[in-house]
């Protein structure tokens, strides 16, 4: 062997000797790597190129009994960014940069940016340029836990809750065009509470400010029924590209499947609602009352037809919301009604056969009439009066004297037989119950003024349940307000319970004969005349009732109401319209203020219909 070649042979010995050590420790290290270490190396990985998405349901609509569309959903975009990142991540890669002069021009450069961003935030979205600059400040100064203030990155800024997709659009295009990247900005679709109806049934649906972590539910339907509306969000886990696009190739699963709300299908007829919407209007800017509120029905079913009240609010707009406008007053107010109360006093002594139609009520010569230690009064003295003629002119005194010859319990059972201090089952959160004069009675008084709709508070709903009832000859049927839903899932059909009307009282004459009385209410010189209707037989009452105003009824503002059915003797439509807080001084009567607006409302709901009049030659005459 030639001793010239012996180092470079240990050379090339020491180089294979290396190389087979580093091929050993390569191996060992792949062995760790890809088998050892695989599935903690693989979920760091996956940490990298998976993200999870949440994705927004629409909560379910509100339709009306036709599927006009009431309340749905309209998609927004949740408008956010980190303001550090927008302002001072941009230049993060100049701070190592040695060239001269290339640092200290930062701070201006974060400035001119941030000026620019706030000024095309203002062109685009709610607020001012020098509003969206302060908002803009990267940094937040905070105190630590020893009470040293530091430093803080601001990662979170809510530009808008929910911006139009055009505005979004529009800001992205200038962006672009000033040559600024979107580092730092979010936009996440999702969806809003649309009413595109305005203030129409506002106080019965009630709002939901629904959005992005929003699922606030106030008043109404939103609220009561939220259960079926409510929509539960899905979440999906994907794997993305470096721009943060999903692969088409890459792994995906849902981890939330989430659903959209059902949508609810009301009682409700939108163009019924729309022309009380516009009586209740006029009656309401024509009389300055404090409240004004009406419902319509379907006697046969206890459908709602119809239910609004003044004053309301927009609840496509919170800001309209004012003390007094919110709450749903014909659910929730309880209140002494007066006369409207009077059919069921004498129903209910025609059924106990107490009195006949033909029995004759002395209502006295003069307009006062002292019983128990206080005076009840009347226009005028009466006379000696049928049980009719008693409801015609509204007599005080001869529907007090028919209560004592009912006695006090008869008089109590009447108001539980009609169901008077039982909420009427509607889905209202805040519905009250009324309030019944204790029993037995504490005072000899109350037997005589229960029955004329005072000594006992009771809500607009159980008046017009008790009007249904006697439109309907004695049964009375569940009202209804909610008629069916849809499922999201499927498209399943659920009908609300719509349970079979109970028959009231023992004797089907009772309403036979009590409907003529109310049909003698709106004669000619009836206290209802004003609520005549040309070609129809109308059937129903007034009532007056002076309001409690510090303890006392004294100069108190006056409530004014109309309960009545149409046509008469085959009822499709039954109305309550209630006054409250009307001036004394003015028409405060409920022949002068709410038997017109009945009138007025009714005419234009049965032509809607198309209901067959009772008298076709007098339509002629109505015009």
């Amino acid at each position: 062997m030639n001793p010239a070649l012996t180092p470079v042979k240990r050379r090339i010995w020491l180089l294979c000797a290396v190389c087979v050590l580093l091929g050993i420790a390569l191996s060992c290290r792949f062995y760790v790597i890809q088998i050892r270490r695989h599935e903690e190396l693989y979920r760091k990985a996956q940490n990298w190129y998976t993200t999870s998405k949440d994705k927004m349901k629409q909560r379910g609509k509100i339709f009306d009994a036709d599927g006009n569309l009431l309340v749905g959903n309209m998609p927004r975009v949740h408008v956010v960014c980190s303001p550090y990142s927008v302002v001072e991540e941009p230049f993060a890669h100049l701070e190592k940069s040695l060239k001269p002069g290339v640092r200290e021009k930062i701070p201006q450069l974060r400035e001119k940016r941030r000026r620019m961003v706030a000024w095309l935030l203002s062109r685009c979205f709610p607020g001012s340029a020098g509003e969206f600059y302060r908002a803009l400040a990267p940094w937040r100064e905070v105190k630590n836990s020893k009470g040293e203030t530091v430093r803080r990155k601001r990662q979170r800024l809510v530009i808008d809750k929910a911006a139009d997709a055009d505005a979004v659009a529009r800001f992205k295009e200038l962006m672009k065009e000033k040559k600024l990247h979107l580092g730092g900005f979010v936009f996440e679709n999702i969806y809003v509470r649309y009413y595109p109806k305005g203030r129409m049934l506002a106080n019965v649906i009630g709002f939901a400010n629904v959005g992005k972590d929003i699922h606030a539910e106030r008043g109404g339907l939103e609220l009561a029924v939220g259960k079926d509306l409510r929509a539960e969000g899905s979440t999906e886990t994907f794997q993305r590209s470096g721009d943060g696009r999903a692969l088409s190739y890459g792994e995906s699963r849902i981890d939330v499947a989430g659903h959209d709300g059902d949508d609810i299908y009301l009682t409700v007829k939108e163009p019924v609602q729309a022309i009380l919407e516009d009586e209740l209007d006029r009656a309401f800017a024509e009389t300055q009352a404090s409240y004004v509120y009406a419902a319509i029905a379907d006697p046969r079913t206890g459908d709602i037809l119809a239910i609004s009240q003044r004053p309301n609010f927009d609840p496509g707009d919170p800001r309209t919301i004012k003390t007094g406008n919110f709450a749903n007053a014909i659910a929730g107010n309880a209140y002494e009604p007066g006369s409207v109360m009077k059919p069921f006093t004498i129903a209910k002594a025609l059924d106990e056969r107490v009195i006949t139609p033909e029995s004759i009520i002395d209502c006295g010569k003069a307009s006062s009439w002292y019983y128990g230690g206080h005076r009840l009064n009347d226009p005028r003295g009466y006379g000696e009066m049928n049980p009719g003629g008693v409801l015609k002119k509204s007599s005080n005194i001869g529907t007090a004297k028919i209560a004592l010859m009912m006695g006090d319990e008869m008089v109590y059972q009447m108001f539980r037989d009609f169901r008077f201090g039982v909420k009427s089952g509607l889905p209202f959160t805040s519905e009250s119950r009324g309030r019944l004069p204790r029993f037995p009675f504490r005072d000899k008084v109350t037997v005589t003024r229960a029955p004329i709709g005072y000594s006992v508070q009771v809500t607009a709903l159980q008046l017009l349940r008790g009007y249904c009832a006697i439109a309907n000859g004695g049964k009375m049927p569940e009202l209804r307000l909610l008629d069916r839903r849809v499922s999201a899932g499927n498209g399943e059909v659920e009908i609300y319970p719509r349970p079979q009307p109970v028959q009231l009282l023992g004797n089907p004459e009772t309403f036979t004969a009590l409907t003529e009385m109310l049909i003698s209410v709106t004669a000619p010189d009836g206290t209802g005349r004003r609520a005549r209707i040309p070609g129809f037989e109308v059937a129903g009452k007034t009532g007056t009732s002076q309001m409690v105003v510090n303890g006392s009824y004294a100069g108190a503002p006056y409530r004014a109401s109309f309960c009545g059915f149409v046509p008469a003797r085959r009822p499709e439509l039954v109305m309550i319209i209630t006054f409250e807080g009307l001036n004394p001084k003015k028409d405060h009567g409920g022949g002068n203020v709410a038997a017109p607006v009945f009138q007025r409302t009714m005419s234009r709901v049965l032509k809607l219909l198309n209901i067959a009049p009772d008298f076709p030659e007098k339509l002629k005459e109505g015009r």
